[in-house]
């Protein structure tokens, strides 16, 4: 899982391989009407069906995305150990988890028993999995749905930070379980400094 640094086929910026080497590409115009479609219809039914604000949206997307991090980093930690420590049953996990059988509260549960994360670090991974699981069954209400990580609104500064600082610290102890030579953080670099948040 790497970051992204551009669009692949929004904007304008150099073409790097290909006939088209050093021209510069620039998105259609039938691409970007397909994005303003997509972005409209979205909206619409954050509108009609959450509903959610501005706010709602992206903290919705960021959970996903921290989540989809840590199972993945969590997935290279377990095969580490599971070539390292070739049981029948070590193996019949991993598989099922390759087949695509095993859920994200499975995978974490089994590295807590085998000692691959600690309990601290267990029900963080189990705090987002429930907010993601909240957000995605929610149904549509008068009211605003409060989520909160570790008693804390979710939707403020501190539990933002918290959230955030967490699952750095995590994702760097995954990365040192497997190997994992990623160094991409979570957290911007500029923007941990500029807000002061921990990233120790």
């Amino acid at each position: 899982m790497r970051a992204r640094t551009n669009s692949r086929r929004f904007g304008t910026h150099e073409v790097t391989r290909g006939k088209w080497k050093g021209k510069l590409h620039v998105a259609t115009h039938a691409y970007t009407t397909f994005v303003g479609q997509l972005v409209y219809l979205a909206n619409y039914l954050n509108r009609c069906l959450l509903p959610q604000e501005p706010e709602e949206v992206y903290g919705t997307t960021i959970i996903l995305n921290l989540q989809n991090v840590l199972e993945y980093e969590l997935e290279l930690a377990i095969a580490g150990y599971v070539s390292a420590n070739k049981t029948e049953k070590n193996k019949s996990f991993m598989q099922k988890i390759n087949s695509g059988f095993v859920s994200f509260k499975n995978k974490f549960e089994w590295a807590l028993a085998n000692k691959l994360i600690t309990k601290n670090e267990r029900d963080v991974m189990e705090q987002i999995r429930s907010i993601r699981n909240d957000q995605v069954h929610t149904r549509p209400k008068a009211k605003r749905t409060k989520y909160k990580y570790f008693g804390k609104s979710l939707l403020t500064r501190n539990a933002i930070e918290q959230l955030f600082t967490d699952v750095n610290k995590l994702v760097v102890k995954l990365r040192s379980v497997s190997g994992n030579k990623e160094e991409w953080p979570v957290i911007p670099p500029s923007y941990a400094e500029e807000m002061g948040w921990c990233q120790d």
